[in-house]
C-alpha cells in the first residue's frame, strides 16, 4: 500500500466523520455539540445531552453515531491490507445509517 491509498482512506474517514457531525451539531451544537467521533466523545455526548428536552432519542442517535464511528474506522484501518490485499472492503450501509440519523433528529421538528 502507498501513502497516496492510506490518505485517501483517512480522507474518505475524515469525510464520512464530518457527514455524521454536521447534523448532530446543527441539533445540539448550540447547547452541547459533538466534538468527535470516538466513543469517549460519543459517550460524552450522550450524558450532556440526555439532559436536553428536544423532542430527540438521544440513546438512538448515540447508538448510530457509534456505529457510523466503528465503519469510518474500518474505511481508515490500514492493516486489513496485509491479509487482504486484492480486495477492497467499503463498509456499506453508511448512507442510510446517515438517513436513521437524520429522521432520528427530525422528531423534534415535527413535534
Amino acid at each position: 500500500m502507498n501513502a497516496s491509498t492510506r490518505r485517501t482512506r483517512f480522507e474518505e474517514r475524515v469525510r464520512v466523520e464530518r457527514d455524521f457531525l454536521v447534523p448532530v451539531n446543527r441539533r445540539f451544537g448550540a447547547w452541547v455539540p459533538l466534538a468527535g467521533m470516538t466513543a469517549g466523545a460519543i459517550e460524552s455526548w450522550r450524558r450532556r445531552a440526555s439532559d436536553l428536552d428536544l423532542g430527540v432519542d438521544v440513546e438512538r442517535v448515540a447508538a448510530l453515531l457509534l456505529e457510523a464511528a466503528a465503519r469510518a474506522e474500518l474505511l481508515a484501518d490500514n492493516s486489513r491490507d496485509v491479509f487482504e490485499a486484492a480486495r477492497h472492503i467499503v463498509p456499506d450501509g453508511l448512507g442510510a445509517l446517515r438517513d436513521l440519523l437524520e429522521n432520528a433528529l427530525k422528531v423534534a421538528d415535527s413535534a
